[in-house]
Order: C-alpha cells, then sequence, then structure tokens
C-alpha cells in the first residue's frame, strides 16, 4: 500500500490570472480564494511571476482565478500567448483551472494538464448561479482531451452522491488520476452557515469512483473543511474507502497510514499531477515505508 502525499505551497503556488476579480461569485467561495493566489491578469505579470518562481525553484503552477458569467476562467483567451512564452521559457508544469472552455482556446493552451470541476445541475444553478449544466462540463472535459490536453476531473462532495457526475467519463477516454474535493462553509459567503459533508459521505464518494474507475488514482484534495478533528476524520475515511493521494494530510491521519503499513511518498506539487511528472516534483527526504 502507498500513499502519495501532495503540498502545492511554495514550489507549485496558484496563480490568478483575474487578480481580485471574479464575474460569477459562487455562493460558496464568493471571490475570497482569490486572496490566495499570485495575480497575474497581464500578459508581463504572467511571465515575471513565473520567471522569479523558477528562480526560486518552483516545479510548477496552477493557472486559476475568478470565473467569468459564463463559466470560462476570466482572461485565459486573452493570455494564451503569454502562457505559452512562459511555459517555453521556465519550463515549469502548468496545470490549469479552466472552467467551461471553447475549442479555440483550448487549442491554443500550452499547458500540462487541467483540472476540471464536474459539478451537478443542482450546484451549477444554486450555487454557482450559471445558466450551465453537468453536460457542458462533459463536454468541456471532450474539448480539452480532444486538444490532446490531459484532464483530471474533479467532484465536490455535499451530499455523497456525486461519483454518478463521472458516469459519462468511465468508457472511453477514462481519467487516469481524479480528485475530490469537499464542501467547506467558508466564513464571509452566502453558505458560511450550511453544514459540511460527514466523512461516511466522502468515504461513499470515493468508494464508489473506485469500483466506477479501478485503475485510476484517486486523490482527496486540498479544498476541505480545515477544522482539526473533522479534517482527520475524512481523511481517515477517505483513506480506508481507496484513496490513494492526499494533499496536505493531517498529521494524525499520516500517523494512522503508517501504523496501517502505508508506504508514504511527498511531492511538491498538487495532488492532480500527472504519474509522468512526478520525477520532478518528488521530495526525497520525505519518501518512507512504515516499519
Amino acid at each position: 500500500m502507498r500513499l502519495k502525499t501532495y503540498y502545492p505551497i511554495p514550489r507549485f503556488p496558484p496563480l490568478s490570472l483575474s487578480g481580485a476579480t471574479c464575474n460569477l461569485r459562487c455562493r460558496h467561495c464568493d471571490a475570497t480564494y482569490l486572496g490566495g493566489m499570485l495575480p497575474a491578469e497581464t500578459p508581463d505579470a504572467l511571465l515575471a511571476q513565473c520567471r522569479a518562481l523558477r528562480q526560486q525553484g518552483a516545479v510548477g503552477v496552477l493557472l486559476s482565478g475568478g470565473s467569468d458569467r459564463d463559466g470560462s476562467l476570466l482572461n485565459l483567451a486573452a493570455l494564451t500567448d503569454a502562457i505559452r512564452q512562459a511555459k517555453q521559457e521556465t519550463g515549469l508544469i502548468f496545470n490549469v483551472h479552466p472552467g467551461l472552455i471553447d475549442a479555440d482556446t483550448a487549442h491554443r493552451l500550452a499547458v500540462d494538464f487541467a483540472s476540471l470541476d464536474i459539478p451537478s445541475d443542482d450546484v451549477i444553478r444554486r450555487v454557482h448561479g450559471l445558466d450551465a449544466t453537468t453536460d457542458d462540463y462533459i463536454a468541456a472535459y471532450h474539448t480539452l482531451r480532444a486538444a490532446g490536453i490531459p484532464v483530471v476531473p474533479h467532484v465536490t462532495v455535499y451530499r455523497g452522491d456525486e461519483a454518478r457526475l463521472l458516469r459519462p467519463l468511465a468508457a472511453g477516454d477514462a481519467p487516469s488520476v481524479i480528485v475530490v474535493i469537499v464542501f467547506s462553509p467558508t466564513r464571509a459567503t452566502p453558505l458560511a452557515e450550511a453544514a459540511a459533508p460527514e466523512p461516511d459521505a466522502v468515504a461513499e464518494v470515493v468508494a464508489r469512483i473506485r469500483a466506477q474507475f479501478p485503475a485510476a488514482e484517486i486523490a482527496l484534495g486540498c479544498m476541505r473543511p480545515r477544522a482539526r478533528a473533522l479534517r482527520a476524520a475524512i481523511e481517515i475515511a477517505a483513506l480506508q474507502a481507496g484513496v490513494t493521494r492526499m494533499a496536505v494530510p493531517a498529521q494524525a491521519t499520516l500517523r494512522h497510514a503508517e501504523d496501517a503499513g502505508y508506504a508514504i511518498a511527498a511531492f511538491d506539487a498538487c495532488c492532480a499531477l500527472p504519474a509522468a511528472r512526478e520525477s520532478a516534483a518528488i521530495r526525497g527526504d520525505r519518501l518512507r515505508k512504515s516499519e
């Protein structure tokens, strides 16, 4: 048994292609998380950030930011030339969080892989406030794949039935990595008082995804509740249900995994990193096996 752990900060940080701007203002975030990203909303800013990060020893970056009203990543289409130049100059690994994307933009992207949320129709309407459907996100998955970009689908657990959203991807060009994230009530947002999912709900989603995609690696992503007891309970439940990757696990989770006999590897990257790029991000001093 092996558990891969991932630590994006400081060597795989998120860049916001829209700075602090989001036109969609989803109810679970309301642009809160943009404040923790490095601003890169112009070609010059993007190039400067990537050059500086490379000099500081970065492995890669997540190209993310706020959304436009159509569900696309703000400024992505306008920055494709700068992204290509930054990629050529720095050699950083580029992950993009594109949202809904058109074929022209996808074919102009010079990135290593894409992280794509697959939300339910209900969440799209009530949380994102977007006039779209799950089928539109499935179509975006295929648009990116047609452009030659590996895609890592992300599913957010709200109720525990979200594994069904990935059924259309189980046949044909199935993903090799899937990320499960967990709704986390965030202060000063419209959903601040909503309840976080129980660990059993997270385990149910992981187990069902494991059954649907037996060859895939499943990651527990960094977006999840951080209250100490709930965090560890969610992580251990997900591990027992079949995750093979985990972003920034709690010490209690690492101790549990070691006691259970897992070999634990650590990477300076986001948990969606393709296996083919792992050698660039592994922490040699953190690879260990429990006795």
